[in-house]
């Protein structure tokens, strides 16, 4: 995570709790592990899960997977990481000219492709020198092994955030618009909009891509998964928005 990445998020725990605090919302930044989205909400002593995004090309899940000799694999359970290394396996022409390019370059049969430092011990792994070698030679058309076209990312961020996280997420703060993660709004936010627009559904398609990037001490391979485009939202948590704040109706309702 970036250090202005981190900010926002901070930024973003820090206004709803100004705004809000009250009249009894609250929201923190904590510090926990990546099974979890990046702000918590405390309301009526019940938590939710908001995830944030600085911008709209952010990744939106980056599940790492690895190859084993024989075929691609995870460690990670998230419905995002499996269906990588489905469309990995599933015998898609650039990623079989990649592995066959790898193979031939390294000079390793069925070479293995780990994605942690602790992998490159296998004397199978192909090394960083020789992986770095392979991209700076060009021997590849590109770092992307995998690139799948029109395929509807907002439905698969929809299982990674609600089914895949530790616990759920169901709001998503994205540059200077929010959205509902499913149909699911636990905290009622659209409840009695009446006259205003309903917060919308994160929607929309886009590339699904596995890039291979080189480190100073490793090498990783991980899906990138971006919708292409995001739809605008007429509701924002940020500081200074000129838009519908998407708490208001649901605090003042209660009131």
């Amino acid at each position: 995570m970036s250090t202005k990445s981190d900010k926002f998020e901070k930024d973003v725990a820090t206004q709803i709790t100004k705004m809000w605090k009250g009249l009894g919302l609250k929201a923190e930044r904590p510090s926990v592990g990546t099974g979890y989205s990046d702000v918590r909400l405390k309301y009526k002593n019940r938590f939710y899960w908001l995830e944030v995004k600085m911008n709209h090309t952010d990744n939106l899940a980056n599940p790492r997977v690895f190859y084993n000799g024989t075929r691609w694999d995870t460690t990670y359970k998230t419905p995002a990481a499996l269906y990588s290394v489905k469309q990995l396996n599933s015998g898609n022409s650039l990623t079989k000219k990649f592995l066959k390019e790898i193979n031939d370059y390294s000079g390793i049969h069925k070479a293995k492709i780990p994605t942690t430092k602790g992998g490159l011990k296998d004397g199978d792994a192909v090394p960083l020198n020789k992986m770095k070698q392979f991209f700076d030679d060009k021997v590849f058309s590109s770092r992307y092994i995998l690139d799948k076209e029109n395929v509807d990312i907002a439905s698969l961020v929809t299982k990674h955030y609600t089914i895949g996280k530790t616990e759920p997420a169901y709001y998503m703060q994205a540059d200077d618009d929010f959205y509902l993660i499913s149909n699911k709004d636990p905290l009622g936010l659209n409840k009695g909009l009446q006259g205003k627009q309903k917060i919308p559904i994160l929607s929309g398609k886009g590339n699904f891509r596995v890039r291979v990037a080189t480190r100073s001490q490793f090498y990783e391979v991980q899906a990138e998964i971006k919708i292409k485009t995001l739809a605008s939202s007429p509701y924002s948590l940020l500081k200074g928005t000129k838009k519908l704040n998407p708490f208001a109706n649901m605090l003042t309702r209660d009131i």
